[in-house]
């Protein structure tokens, strides 16, 4: 398959889930949410647990768990907050007049993702799952404090991963998969012109996107016919965005008009690297416990260098000096007689941003707690609903994030000051179809 078909893949995937809208709910712009049955676990045991086939993601070795073939298709509904409370924003000549100090960014988003696994033989299985593991959708008012950094930011994935599972002993699984990653993102901000005097502000808009690929791989081991441990790998995806810059209402002084004349844009971050260590433990015949740990390698994305064909406009370096962050959680699933499962989990998700001067307005990272419940109903001996709700709270979020750092501005002295309130609460549902 060459590289156009499958990009008309990957949008087509896109355009037949309509409310395909992603939202960012692990550090960074990363996207957790790739399972119904495992959110009510807040994941824990992600790599070791292997119930459904949500495994294609989590760690392909564990398709071997599953009997027959089975289809997944589940939907994630997302409605976070991202509440502003401005404490001496500027702009660029140094004024603080505006006119409301606070701003909720928060977008209410839809995240669908699908698995699907297919035995060949006991010992032998392959599968593909379609889902998004990164997203972003924040938005404020055209008007708001930090117009100058962000307005609206939307990243878009789709991750097509085929994989297979081989179980090459009787206690000991392998998994292998290839991600066929689409990426697509749109920024957009107002341009400061304040420091020439009482001229409107421009608008910059920039859109590009990319296909690319990388790998994951995964081992399952039973330790004892009760207990079962984990092991998975995400490679780094390196990425080449290609698209455009559009800049509109630039003001012809100082020859603005021609340094922001719309042109073509490349920027190129390496997305990042993951793995994680699971532990699946039968406490009894009605109770199952789990833990999880999972690293991603955040400071794969130091800054976001945007290079612009247009020889009078210099390349703008977002700098966002990302960390390498980690996610802990433990969970519990307690199975009755009847058709009833119930889960119960929490999570501990290390922020990603360093501190307030590198936190960016269009993803106001920190530190996650999440508290997550869920439910299995069996609807027929071979197919049962799963759904979850998982809060997470987030401590108050200070940024302190001048554009100089940035670069996006001509000016390169706005700053945006000020206190976030987060937090979000996340509804998944899903069917399995045991085929």
């Amino acid at each position: 398959m060459n590289t156009r078909s499958i990009k008309v893949f990957a949008l087509s995937t896109l355009f037949t889930l309509p409310f395909f809208s992603p939202m960012s709910h692990s550090a960074a712009f990363g996207v957790a949410e790739q399972s119904a049955l495992g959110l009510g676990n807040a994941f824990a045991g992600g790599a070791a647990s292997a119930e459904d086939a949500s495994t294609i993601w989590f760690n392909p070795a564990g398709m071997t768990r599953i009997k027959g073939n089975q289809m997944v298709l589940g939907m994630h509904f997302i409605a976070p907050s991202f509440d502003f409370d401005d404490d001496g924003s500027t702009n660029s000549a140094g004024a603080s007049n505006f006119a409301d100090g606070s701003e909720d960014g928060g977008r209410f988003a839809y995240v669908p993702n699908f698995y699907y696994v297919h035995s060949l033989d006991n010992d032998v299985k392959v599968g593909v799952g379609i889902n998004s593991p990164f997203g972003l959708a924040t938005k404020y008012g055209a008007d708001w404090i930090g117009k100058y950094q962000a307005i609206e930011s939307e990243i878009v994935t789709v991750n097509i991963n085929p994989s297979v599972a081989w179980k090459a002993t009787t206690n000991l699984s392998l998994g292998f998969g290839i991600s066929i990653q689409y990426i697509e993102a749109t920024l957009n901000n107002k341009v400061d012109f304040s420091v020439l005097g009482a001229i409107p502000d421009g608008f910059s808009h920039l859109e590009a996107d990319d296909i690319s690929y990388g790998f994951n791989l995964g081992a399952l081991y039973n330790i004892t016919n009760k207990t079962r441990i984990g092991l998975s790998y995400r490679s780094e995806i390196k990425h080449d965005f290609e698209g455009d810059a559009d800049f509109r209402n630039i003001t012809s002084a100082l020859n603005l008009d021609l340094v922001l004349a719309d042109t073509h844009l490349d920027v190129q971050p390496d997305l990042p690297a993951s793995a994680s260590l699971s532990i699946h433990h039968q406490w009894n015949d009605s109770i199952d416990i789990m833990a999880d740990a999972t690293w991603v390698g955040w400071s794969s994305v130091p800054a976001l260098v945007i290079m612009f064909d247009n020889p009078l406009k210099a390349d703008s370096t977002d700098i966002l000096r990302l960390k390498d962050n980690i996610r802990l959680s433990l969970g519990a699933t307690y199975s009755t007689e009847g058709p009833w499962t119930y889960r119960i989990g929490a999570a501990y998700d290390e922020g990603a941003a360093r501190n307030a001067s590198s936190r960016s307005s269009r993803f106001p990272d920190n530190d996650r707690y999440w508290l997550a419940i869920g439910a299995s109903y069996q609807l027929a001996d071979n197919l049962s609903l799963d759904a979850g709700y998982a809060h997470l709270f987030v401590p108050d979020t200070k940024i302190n994030r001048s554009s100089e750092v940035t670069g996006l501005n001509p000016a390169e002295l706005s700053a945006v000051r000020g206190d976030y309130e987060s937090d979000a609460d996340i509804i998944s549902v899903q069917l399995r179809w045991d085929m």
